[in-house]
């Protein structure tokens, strides 16, 4: 059952066995296996449910306006790392991209041996990344599914010799529309909206979307989750307040801290909000003398991971392709007036590839401001720079070896490559600081850490917090460090194997 902030006219009262805060991968895996298991379960979500009539007109404006934070202009507070995310029932699932990638095993065992983290190696998730594909209908794209934007990192990096392959994708029945980050207007995308809250709902969930939690208090062996049913403005328009025993706060590495720090829960160890990062990615633009189109197709089938832990440090970089947008592209697109305008005007000749760097020695941190709202700040390491660096010259030479006549960079003061001879020199003349390079996330993670150690972390193996029992954070603020994929498996893998362990321990 669905309750919309527009039907809501009175304030709400409940209780539920488990209340769960986010209604995104960590929260809608959650809300799956507990109602299943005969708890009763109620989500919140600050954000509003759409379907696929919604989604019909697939343009970006309403996209940006209903679906995203900050209306798709979310960003750190000196503006120079732009975060998108979803806000919406279904959270970024709804309006990501589709790459559906297991958590790499270098990566789990660090978060083993580092930080101790417990029953999940490689060989612990294995059946839960095997269930979760089967659910999702994770398959590769077969080759002649790729659009031209994908076959660029496909036929430039078989050209180079560098590693490149299909990628998962969660879809049936997928029309290749492209329309992917505004919202499936087919269906075929098999995000959290569309599996795992329907499973929920079915076993009894009940979600109340368009309400936003504002505090965590607690009451003895009880918690009271409380907060504001918000009108069609994003004001508050009444309350609502939900007794449980178990809370799950499942609202993203960015909102998550923020609901933590204004109840000043489960901070002991001064964790909460630390330990930011962000798969920091830029984009290289490619122009060709054929037409790649790139808002449409497939906007992910490919990536290459060549450059990932290459030099066994833990960190590097992969490249992906990314869909462009018109509004989105002419927003990241360097320069002003007749450059600016001729720019777009090639758009359907250009093709864009992104680069990702696994963090090493970047991060951040998320506090909240003073009208409660999350102050978002990052720093750039010398080695992630170093790493960003050369990937946007392995970018550059992709395109090249794909056929581009020449490639540039999201630089402000512009970098335009004409031959691959030029990459080094272009590159070793750019700027490299805060606002020099257009820079973005789709992907922020870390912000309250899992292990065991209670002075390092905020939640233990099981995503139950050191401080406050049967209070839990479970979505992708819990990873001890940058994945080096798209985080979407990993949340739904540590998501049903914490739901399972609360479901038998926590009553």
């Amino acid at each position: 059952m669905i309750y919309r902030g527009i039907d809501i006219v009175a304030p709400v009262k409940e209780y539920a066995d488990v209340c769960i805060i986010g209604s995104g991968c960590g929260g809608g895996a959650c809300a799956k296996i507990l109602a299943e298991a005969g708890r009763r379960v109620i989500l919140v979500e600050e954000g509003g449910y759409f379907t696929t009539q919604d989604f019909a007109e697939g343009i970006e404006q309403p996209a940006y306006l209903r679906l995203y934070q900050g209306r798709g202009g979310q960003a750190t507070d000196d503006l120079s790392v732009t975060i998108l995310q979803g806000r919406c029932v279904g959270g970024s699932s709804t309006i990501n991209w589709m790459t559906s990638l297991r958590t790499p095993e270098f990566v789990l065992d660090i978060w083993a041996e580092r930080f101790g983290v417990e029953g999940m190696r490689p060989r612990d998730l294995e059946r839960y990344f095997e269930r979760i594909e089967r659910y999702l209908n994770v398959r590769p794209e077969p080759d002649e599914n790729h659009s031209p934007n994908n076959r660029i990192i496909l036929d430039g990096a078989k050209a180079l010799g560098y590693r490149a392959r299909a990628n998962g994708r969660n879809a049936r029945g997928c029309v290749k529309a492209g329309a992917c980050g505004l919202g499936c207007p087919f269906d075929a995308k098999l995000s959290v909206d569309r599996t795992y809250l329907p499973d929920a709902f079915e076993a009894g969930a009940h979600l109340f979307a368009d309400c936003r939690a504002e505090k965590i208090e607690l009451h003895g062996s009880f918690k009271r989750v409380e907060g504001w049913v918000l009108d069609q403005s994003g004001k508050g328009k009444t309350t609502f307040s939900i007794e449980s025993p178990v809370v799950i706060v499942a609202a993203s590495a960015i909102r998550s801290p923020v609901l933590l720090l204004k109840s000043g829960l489960a901070n002991a160890s001064g964790m909460v909000g630390r330990n930011l990062t962000f798969h920091l990615t830029s984009a290289v633009m490619g122009l060709y003398d054929r037409v790649i189109y790139g808002a449409g197709g497939i906007p992910q089938s490919a990536f290459c991971d060549e450059f990932l832990n290459k030099n066994g440090d833990g960190g590097g970089f992969w490249i992906e392709s990314v869909p462009i947008y018109p509004v989105l592209a002419a927003l990241a697109m360097p320069g002003f007036g007749a450059a600016h305008r001729e720019m777009m005007r090639r758009y359907p000749s250009t093709g864009a590839l992104i680069v990702l760097v696994k963090e090493i020695d970047s991060g951040g941190e998320v506090r909240v401001n003073p009208l409660g709202r999350p102050a978002i700040s990052y720093s750039m390491g010398p080695r992630d720079r170093a790493y960003l660096q050369q990937g946007l010259r392995e970018a550059a030479r992709i395109h090249f070896a794909a056929g581009a006549r020449e490639a540039s960079t999201l630089h402000a003061r512009e970098v335009r490559m004409k031959s691959p001879q030029e990459i080094d020199a272009r590159l070793g003349d750019a700027e490299w600081g805060p606002n020099r390079l257009g820079l973005y996330s789709a992907h922020p993670l870390g912000t309250c850490r899992m292990g065991e150690d209670r002075l390092r972390s905020v939640v233990d193996s099981h995503c139950e917090t050191h401080d406050c029992k049967g209070l839990f954070v479970i979505d992708g603020s819990v990873t001890p460090t940058s994945l080096g994929v798209n985080p979407q498996m990993t949340i739904l893998a540590v998501a049903e194997k914490s739901a399972e362990w609360i479901a038998e321990n926590r009553h």
